[in-house]
């Protein structure tokens, strides 16, 4: 067999007719053409994939970490102080000070960080309805040297007030907005409430009950109420909310002849009381070391929950420990108590020279002297103090005039001048007590617009007149921002 012959042979087409062998040979050539092609397509894709790739590896290894998400929240960091701000990132971040971190307007903050978590706290209460912008500078990654800026803008919740407003049949409790109009929403309504206290999701009120004592209740979200167990024969004076947990104080008083067949007691008189609404226990009564009862002309809590500081009826100051077996430990004297500073660092008062403060960690009392009112002298009454050197205070300022005086609710920051805060209209009324909120911003004062005018209410516990009004102002710019009808403001 010839050569030639054994390649015909052996071709695909052999023993085809010739015009199908050209056309199968043309089909070859075209597929190895489009082989050919898509073997260059494929490679020229593989080599600028490569470039891209390399471009990329190039800019990430020149740019920092990037911010994922970021948690707050809006409600909390107006009401505690040490709420955080949770930044997530891409990647494990390197050390960050609160040097590099800056918020507007202007907030004390720490910083820590926890693998890919910044985490920024806020060391004090932020302003309520208002715009925040947290920059973080120079975030590090620890896998590269590039760093990064992280920026989040939050809005805080606007702040609101639980108030008191008593009718003829029926008493409302009402939460009022401070953004808002009108009276509120009504939480709860009842006959003969004498007072109020939040606790977590839960409302306490005391009300009128036979024979001048009082009755206590729970009112749950859902509009449940449940009565609280309280000693044979008493009146509830005060009920004294706490910033955290459920352990609500009270200070209660016997009244009239004890039930027959009730045990045997001495009476109460302001005596300080504690229940905790977690365990639905009794009422406890709170005693000194020598067996008897603590009294209390003023009480309020620590942030903690669980400690109180206790001003009572022989003029002492206590520090009261209510975890386990209650302890009262003597920090001070003080004839006359206003209350505590926002931040629970110090409590205001009064004695025969004139106000002064008591520093609860030292123990050290200091003067304070009220400053005159434009260019005149003013006698200081009730004050309570920010968490810095500012306090509000009601003063009597002479006037000439009339030879009578003018009572006022002012700013005063100790430099030299007070800041009008607060007048009644042409002087007719009276600013009763007043109660600032945990962030500075704004205080809520109790008003009789004409005392001329005012009628009581004729309640026996806890009575008011019937034109009383609360009156919410903003502190720095004394401007009022709401004005409802009743009292006892809480925030």
């Amino acid at each position: 067999m010839s050569p030639t012959s054994s390649d015909a042979e052996s071709r695909p087409d052999a023993g085809l007719p010739a015009a199908r062998r050209v056309a199968a040979a043309s089909q070859r050539l075209r597929e190895q053409r489009e082989r050919r092609r898509f073997s260059r397509t494929f490679w020229m894709l593989v080599a600028t994939l490569s470039v891209v790739s390399a471009v990329f590896l190039v800019l990430g290894s020149l740019q920092g970490p990037k911010l994922s998400s970021a948690i707050v929240d809006p409600q909390r960091v107006t009401e505690q102080p040490g709420q955080q701000l949770r930044l997530f990132a891409n990647q494990p971040l390197g050390e960050v000070t609160a040097a590099q971190v800056s918020v507007s307007p202007a907030a004390e903050v720490s910083v820590s960080v926890q693998d890919d978590l910044l985490i920024v706290q806020f060391e004090q209460r932020l302003r309520y309805g208002t715009d925040y912008t947290v920059e973080i500078v120079d975030v590090p990654a620890t896998s590269r040297e590039a760093t990064a800026t992280f920026t989040h803008r939050f809005t805080t919740a606007q702040g609101e007030v639980l108030y008191l407003d008593r009718g003829e049949s029926q008493d409302e409790v009402l939460r009022a907005p401070l953004d808002g109009t009108g009276r509120g929403e009504v939480v709860h309504a009842a006959p003969g409430i004498q007072h109020i206290a939040p606790i977590e999701n839960v409302l306490v009120v005391a009300r009128d009950a036979p024979g001048g004592t009082s009755v206590l209740e729970a009112v749950s979200s859902d509009g449940g109420v449940q009565q609280l167990r309280l000693p044979e024969g008493v009146r509830v004076d005060k009920l004294i909310v706490p910033p955290v947990g459920t352990l609500l104080g009270l200070v209660i008083s016997s009244v009239g002849t004890p039930p027959e067949g009730a045990p045997e007691q001495d009476p109460l008189t302001r005596a300080l009381a504690v229940i905790d609404l977690g365990a639905d226990g009794p009422t406890t009564i709170v005693r000194a070391l020598d067996g008897t009862a603590v009294t209390a002309r003023v009480a309020q809590f620590l942030p903690d929950g669980a400690t109180m500081i206790v001003h009572t009826v022989e003029q002492e100051v206590l520090r009261v420990e209510l975890v386990g077996e209650p302890v009262a430990l003597p920090i001070g004297q003080m004839p006359t108590a206003y209350g505590l500073s926002t931040d629970a660092t110090r409590l205001t008062g009064a004695d025969a020279f004139g106000g002064i403060v008591l520093d609860l960690a030292t123990g050290r009392e200091s003067r304070l002297d009220p400053s005159p009112v434009d260019g005149a002298f003013a006698f200081g009454g009730q004050a309570l103090l920010t968490r810095t050197e500012l306090r509000v205070q009601k003063v009597a300022v002479p006037d000439d005039a009339t030879g009578g005086v003018t009572t006022l609710l002012v700013a005063d920051d100790g430099t030299g001048a007070a800041r009008v805060l607060f007048r009644t209209i042409d002087d007719r009324g009276s600013i009763g007590d007043f109660v600032l909120s945990t962030n500075d911003q704004y205080v809520a004062v109790e008003v009789t617009p004409s005392v001329a005018d005012a009628v009581p209410d004729a309640r026996v516990v806890n009575g008011r007149p019937t034109s009383v009004t609360t009156v919410i102002v903003d502190i720095e710019s004394g401007a009022v921002v709401r004005t409802l009808e009743g009292f006892s403001p809480i925030w």
